[in-house]
């Protein structure tokens, strides 16, 4: 009979590599815990200190920030794929190599951005932008220019951690994660205590204080790990062809099934069926999002650890490991079952009266939430053998379908229809991704299926 039992038992091992996902599961899920409570905590003492106004404007640039996650075109998973599969070869001539071109090109990158963005700041009237006449653009300009500064940094300081990810130390690079939050916090706290409000300084704080542990724990990895240090000397061209290649196939991923598919719920929401609609449709997400968090903090670690299985050819591993996560992808589901069945409950002692929540919207969300999870499940395969070809044309297909879907049904089925939209698209590249992995985890992908 199946049950959390049945999942528990099958994940205990004596296998090194088994353990070792196991083990950076456990640290991981704790640390990102408590990096979401800085993050919570952070929400009440910046308000307090800001005022709401100011703290929106805060909020309005990081939307603006966020871009800048994606603007690596993909680079830091392809460093995060190639240098695994060196690493576990032991060849660390290569991962150098690797470390060194990627770490120049990402720099260079972040430089053309700065010279780009920068300028920009001051072209436009900010004041405009953020729709505020509270801070004159003046300052506006600063800020901003602040926080753009230090995310920039950060976009090349933070690929530390994918180095951390490659040597399957998925919590290391979730400690450092964690002590650019818990230390922002302190930090904005400190500052609340001694200082007159200032937006300029909190974001300073807010952006510096990641950006800081990054490079301190870049001091300490290329101490411990020498070998490890880029170098001028170690740039190489045609690794850089091949680290754009993989990373652009990344990039087309990110920018269809996570950025368009996942990130644009909202927009489309707002659009065709109004901004109180939002409110109702992330309500009820962010309930079952706590299934997503969970259920990517248990595979994240898997990633890297298919990656080294996979170059020492321990494919018996690979299998093993893979029906493990789809059987914790079923137990999810139950939990999601358990949720749906409570949710009535949990809304009414969550938010009252304030936001009717129907059924039927939770029941499609949960849904949704589901079908993203076992898509996470697949790819993470794929992604660590490093197949990625059919998921580019597959995150392609699978967009421009869920578009056609949101233009055809528009303002005609709400919520509703919107999410299973969304549930059509990960429906739709999970078989497709799984019967890939199918072929791989027996090695009989050919063509197209092993590229």
């Amino acid at each position: 009979m199946f049950s959390f039992n049945t999942i528990k038992k099958s994940f205990k091992t004596d296998d090194r590599r088994s353990a070792n996902v196991v083990r950076n599961s456990f640290i991981s899920g704790i640390l990102k815990i408590a990096t979401l409570a800085c993050s919570l905590l952070m929400v009440p003492v910046t308000i307090d200190y800001l005022n709401q106004e100011n703290y929106g404007i805060w909020m309005a640039m990081t939307s603006i920030l966020y871009w800048f996650v994606f603007l690596d075109v993909g680079l830091g998973n392809g460093l995060r794929n190639y240098l695994a599969e060196a690493i576990s070869r032991n060849d660390m001539l290569s991962a150098r190599s690797y470390i060194s071109t990627a770490f120049i090109m990402l720099s260079g990158i972040s430089v053309v951005l700065a010279f780009v963005f920068i300028p920009l700041v001051y072209v436009f009237d900010l004041n405009e932008v953020f729709h505020t006449t509270s801070i004159p653009g003046a300052e506006l300009a600063k800020v901003l220019v602040i926080a753009v500064a230090f995310s920039l940094i950060q976009f090349v300081a933070k690929n530390v951690g994918m180095i951390y990810i490659a040597m399957q130390r998925y919590a290391i690079s979730d400690f450092i994660t964690f002590l650019g939050s818990v230390s922002s916090l302190a930090v904005v706290f400190l500052m609340t205590k001694t200082m007159s409000p200032d937006l300029a300084k909190v974001v300073a704080a807010f952006c510096g204080m990641p950006v800081l542990m990054f490079l301190l724990a870049s001091i300490h990895l290329f101490i411990r790990y020498p070998h490890l240090r880029p170098s001028f000397n170690c740039i190489n061209f045609p690794v850089a062809k091949k680290i754009v290649g993989k990373g652009l196939g990344f990039f087309v991923i990110q920018i269809t099934s996570c950025l368009v598919i996942f990130g644009s719920a909202n927009i489309f929401i707002s659009h065709y069926c109004g901004p109180e609609q939002v409110t109702v449709y992330n309500v009820s997400f962010k309930l079952f999002n706590v299934l997503i968090i969970i259920y990517t903090i248990l595979i994240s670690p898997l990633w890297n650890a298919y990656t080294d299985a996979a170059v020492k050819g321990d494919y018996e591993w690979i299998g093993r490991s893979f029906r493990r996560s789809l059987m914790l992808w079923g137990g999810s589901v139950v939990a999601g079952l358990i949720m749906l069945a409570l949710s009535g409950i949990f809304f009414k002692l969550w938010i009252g009266d304030s936001v009717d929540i129907p059924l039927s919207v939770s029941v499609c969300v949960c849904i949704y939430v589901c079908m993203f999870n076992f898509n996470n499940c697949v790819t993470y395969l794929i992604n660590g053998l490093n197949k990625i070809r059919v998921q580019i044309i597959t995150s392609v297909i699978a967009t421009l379908l869920y578009l056609i879907c949101i233009y055809v049904i528009r303002d005609r089925y709400g919520i509703i229809g919107i999410s299973l939209a969304m549930t059509a698209a990960y429906f739709v590249m999970a078989v497709v991704h799984l019967y890939q992995c199918r072929l791989l985890v027996s090695q009989r992908a050919k063509g197209i299926w092993n590229r």
